[in-house]
């Protein structure tokens, strides 16, 4: 729709269009407090930030720095957002493929209970269930997750140890990721 500046100036607005192209060619928005064309005002930004590159650099960091608190916050908020997306989008996979991941849970609560021996006393089963205790605890009280994990692992390639007290320990979920069905040897 065509307007003139001085009615876009009358209401307030801060861009009007004439439909006419400008000196350069460009048939695009004018600005209505100085009647120039976007486009041109655009490609002489874009010429000045080439020729003054320190001056952009030393504006953008001024401006992180006036505005620190809330890019941050904006950053951990956009963060949390992408993990939420992450995690919808697996509990999708999940739904899709149970078949998948009931196998995989039934391995190893199989493995779980085959490597259970049969010795074990009433006050081993304890410590045992004390050791998942401490980990919902943990969770509880740090806000980020704590596991049971197998210091021998249940279901390791080279090493395979036994679901019994003195093989467990309680370590942050992360940790437990990442040592996975391996047993490292710290010396």
């Amino acid at each position: 729709m065509e307007t003139t500046r001085k009615s876009a100036l009358a209401k307030g607005e801060t861009q009007y269009f004439t439909g006419k192209a400008c000196v350069k060619n460009h048939t695009a928005p004018r600005r209505a407090k100085t009647g120039e064309c976007l486009t041109c005002r655009a490609e002489a930004l874009v010429l000045w930030r080439q020729k003054h590159p320190e001056r952009v650099k030393q504006h953008n960091q001024t401006q992180y720095e006036n505005h620190a608190d809330v890019l941050k916050a904006r950053s951990r908020d956009n963060h949390w957002a992408d993990v939420g997306r992450a995690r919808a989008k697996l509990r999708a996979y999940q739904k899709q493929n149970l078949h998948i991941f009931a196998k995989a849970g039934a391995k190893r609560k199989a493995a779980k209970i085959n490597r259970t021996p049969a010795w074990l006393t009433e006050d081993d089963h304890w410590i045992i269930q004390q050791a998942y205790e401490l980990a919902a605890l943990r969770t509880k009280m740090f806000g980020f997750n704590w596991e049971v994990d197998h210091v021998l692992p249940l279901q390791g390639k080279m090493i395979s140890g036994l679901h019994v007290p003195t093989n467990l320990q309680v370590i942050p979920a992360t940790l437990n990721r990442q040592k996975n069905n391996r047993y490292e040897v710290v010396l």
